[in-house]
């Protein structure tokens, strides 16, 4: 059944302050991927990481991890969809695009989250909404990326959360799920690789994983108080935000063709997200 919740000042400063922090994941996957670490084991160690960093946060609150199976599912799930296999596949890439072309990624989340909640049963179908999705196609063909993934985490996170848990305990299962799915993975791949010294792959590695510890907290809390759609706004945020960290610590500047799949993708978010004022 779709909702209709009104939004408080807090929930936006919570959705730009989590836009602010994601939006520096890109530049530092950038710094982690051209300092040598593997992708596979790069998202393994900032999801076990972050999971270990809430889950002792969780622990001094005196919570414990839920460990029914819905529970677990959840874990698995979103952190497959949020970080195991998106990240993996943009830190593939990230020594390849400037950082700040790779948040161009999350501007298709909102139209895509559009898309699953009307399939979902979560928000009612609107032909601006349809329009805007063929305008963030418009944009991917400049792009390449994963937003489908990262859509799908925002509805699962609505859906697949048991109503007990608070978000510290969602975001240390979900990244410790996250790490569950990706051990086997790295180890099959013969990518396991542990930081030996001080050096740009483990820089990179140590601030993933406190953006991702903060981050996990704040998307499940955005999500209990305010719904998937409301969250998917974070992701046009995130990308003036990591336009801006790639502009800070590379120097990076974007062509007139990165900036036409900018506008693509922000007429996509617009249309997907406008909505008619009550008669």
């Amino acid at each position: 059944m779709s909702q209709s919740r009104s939004h408080s000042p807090l929930d936006y400063l919570f959705l730009l302050s989590a836009a602010a922090i994601y939006g520096a994941v890109f530049t530092v996957n950038k710094i982690a991927a051209t300092g040598g670490a593997p992708p596979l084991a790069y998202a393994f160690w900032q999801s076990f990481g972050a999971g270990l960093v809430l889950w002792i946060a969780l622990r001094l609150r005196g919570e414990r991890l839920g460990v029914l199976r819905a529970d677990l599912i959840g874990y698995v799930v979103i952190g497959a969809l949020v970080i195991g296999i998106p990240i993996s596949l943009l830190t593939y890439i990230a020594p390849k695009l400037p950082a700040g072309v790779m948040t161009l990624v999350l501007a298709l989340s909102p139209p895509f989250t559009f898309m699953i909640s009307v399939l979902a049963g979560v928000e009612r179908f609107r032909w601006l909404g349809l329009i805007g999705l063929l305008f963030g196609f418009a944009g991917v063909v400049l792009v390449v990326a994963a937003p489908v993934m990262f859509a799908g985490s925002n509805v699962a996170a609505a859906i697949l959360r048991p109503p007990a848990s608070s978000s510290v305990a969602m975001g240390a299962g979900v990244l410790l799920g996250s790490a569950l799915v990706l051990l086997p993975i790295m180890l099959l791949a013969g990518q396991a690789w542990i930081p030996e010294r001080f050096d740009q792959a483990a820089i990179g590695t140590l601030l993933a994983i406190a953006i991702n510890a903060v981050f996990l907290v704040l998307f499940f809390e955005i999500i209990r108080r305010a719904g998937p759609v409301f969250f998917a706004q974070f992701n046009y945020f995130a990308v003036l935000a990591g336009v801006a960290w790639g502009a800070v610590v590379f120097r990076e500047r974007l062509s007139i063709y990165l900036v036409l799949a900018m506008v693509l993708m922000f007429v996509g978010v617009f249309l997907s997200g406008y909505r008619r004022a009550p008669p």
